[in-house]
């Protein structure tokens, strides 16, 4: 966890089960749901619009930032908390995730193309976890029933953010889930910047 918190409170209930589980582990159990998940949601239409968004943002909620609650012993409000699937304006001043690079060199998915990155070219920037997917189709716009059977998890969309202010640089690439780890980043909720 990287803690931006103003105050330290440790105010919740810790589950020592939780302190060996890592971040990246408690965010690719949840990608592992959603693959489960997915195909039983196309046959009854629950697989995009707004019944994808219903189904899958409370239930990020609840499987990843409910769990870092009780791994780091902190509250963590829904309001508090960056949404799955959006982009913000600024992400300081509220709960988010990092997706940090595994190695110096990786490969991001943007403008329907494959391009090499290295982490000097990040320079004061990070990825910001937004969503897992597969670059190709957009669930919340949603798609026709014949391509969600084709839909994949196997990618993160991230935005690109300055570390200095917060802001968002590029939004919408992505890059493999195994080339990074999650780390969950603790902000004291700012309603200034938020709202």
């Amino acid at each position: 966890m990287i803690d931006n918190r103003i105050s330290k409170d440790y105010d919740y209930e810790i589950d020592d089960s939780l302190k060996e589980i890592t971040d990246t582990t408690i965010l690719l159990n949840f990608q592992k749901a959603i693959v489960s998940l997915y195909p039983h949601l196309i046959p009854i239409h629950a697989f995009a619009y707004d019944a994808w968004d219903d189904i899958v943002m409370p239930l990020f909620y609840e499987m990843v930032y409910k769990t870092f609650a009780f791994k780091y012993g902190i509250d963590i409000n829904f309001k508090e908390t960056h949404t799955y699937m959006f982009s913000l304006n600024s992400y300081k001043g509220i709960h988010h995730i990092e997706c940090v690079p595994k190695c110096t060199t990786f490969k991001i998915y943007i403008n329907e193309e494959w391009i090499e990155m290295d982490n000097k070219s990040l320079k004061e920037n990070v990825f910001v976890f937004k969503s897992f997917g597969d670059g190709l189709h957009f669930l919340t716009g949603g798609i026709e029933i014949e391509d969600a059977y084709r839909v994949g998890f196997d990618l993160v969309e991230v935005d690109i953010v300055s570390t200095i202010t917060g802001l968002p640089s590029k939004t919408s690439i992505f890059i493999d889930k195994e080339h990074v780890d999650f780390v969950f980043v603790a902000e004291t909720y700012d309603t200034n910047i938020q709202n």
